[in-house]
């Protein structure tokens, strides 16, 4: 029984330790998850992802502090904790679309199943375990008395996992899965299918524009639009994002500033998988009447933009004039090039 009390603290620290590093570098990513969770006080996930690593890599290495008193201090912040993730992952089952978590930063996967569900109720056991230990005196009395018996049983448990994650073929990042990290997409002028693995003379791969696939979008007022029709007049932006994803999210609040400022000149379209009269109140304030429906995204499948938020710009002369980008910043970043280009045209007196 006390191996049990002793190894359930050093799977928590484990545990803290690795969720407190992976989040680290990756604190745009953590503000993401704390919106596509529908956590509340938004104006305050940007400080919680910023003190959030740093809280649980002092929980970790507080726990082993050799004062009982602090120990059960420190183990009833940790249930409290895992209580609260517990819950947060529960109630994200509940929701209509799949939600990114990022609990570990970039490592597993970060879509939010019942196997999430499973992984925090055994930590949340962990921690009572831990907390027990805590109360009985098992954990002070053996850091102060037994550390090495401590070290065996954690090189033991540490041993343990790595073969587990080298068997299971070693950890799997998010970069493929849809709302995931961030990932770049081609240079703007240069879409499409890549025709030299060397780079040119510009330290860029050299790219063959290609033409705008045929594809259907649905307009506000129900009819139906293709692409080419689209971009008859005006080149398009279209900007792919899917309700409720964190970096759907930052990149929806974006909305009306891209459209003031890129409509002179092309037309800026958000792409959703639902129609308009579907979309919730804060969304359709924000994109306005610049929507247009991709039932289940198959125009978005088509254009090869595989993730969501996404990018595209259709040229009006029937081929792809940049992109598809893929993740919040990327898109970000996309647009911000964008909108240099046109700038720099403007002033050369290239555009009006």
């Amino acid at each position: 029984m006390s191996t049990l009390l002793l190894a359930a603290p050093l799977l928590v620290t484990l545990t803290l330790l690795v969720s407190g590093v992976a989040k680290l570098g990756e604190r745009a990513g953590t503000r993401d998850a704390m919106t596509s969770l529908r956590l509340p006080l938004r104006s305050l996930h940007g400080l919680v992802a910023s003190t959030l690593p740093a809280a649980e890599i002092v929980l970790a290495l507080l726990l082993w502090v050799p004062l009982q008193a602090l120990q059960v201090v420190v183990a009833v912040l940790i249930l409290l904790l895992f209580l609260a993730y517990l819950g947060i992952i529960a109630r994200a089952l509940t929701f209509d679309e799949q939600v990114d978590c990022s609990c570990f930063g970039t490592l597993a996967s970060p879509t939010v199943t019942r196997s999430t569900l499973g992984r925090n109720i055994l930590l949340t056991l962990l921690a009572v375990l831990t907390l027990v230990a805590a109360v009985s005196g098992v954990l002070t009395m053996t850091v102060a008395q037994a550390p090495l018996y401590l070290v065996i049983i954690a090189a033991v448990l540490l041993l343990t996992v790595l073969l587990t994650v080298l068997t299971l073929g070693g950890l799997k990042g998010s970069a493929a899965a849809d709302s995931g990290p961030d990932a770049p997409g081609a240079p703007i002028g240069q879409p499409g299918v890549v025709t030299d693995e060397e780079p040119g003379e510009d330290g860029l791969l050299d790219y063959e524009r290609t033409p705008i696939p045929a594809a259907i979008l649905q307009c506000p007022d129900g009819s139906l639009m293709s692409l080419d029709r689209l971009t008859i007049q005006r080149a398009a932006l279209l900007v792919f994002a899917t309700e409720g994803c964190g970096p759907c999210e930052r990149v929806l609040d974006h909305a009306a500033e891209w459209i003031e400022d890129l409509s002179p000149h092309l037309q800026v379209r958000f792409v959703f998988s639902r129609p308009k009269e579907s979309l919730r109140e804060r969304t359709a304030q924000r994109v306005g009447d610049a929507v247009l429906h991709d039932h289940e995204f198959t125009t978005r499948t088509a254009l090869d933009a595989r993730g969501a938020p996404s990018a595209v710009l259709l040229g009006a002369d029937g081929m792809l004039a940049g992109g598809p980008v893929v993740g919040g910043t990327a898109v970000i970043e996309f647009v911000e090039e964008i909108r240099v280009q046109l700038e720099q045209a403007r002033e050369a007196g290239e555009l009006p």
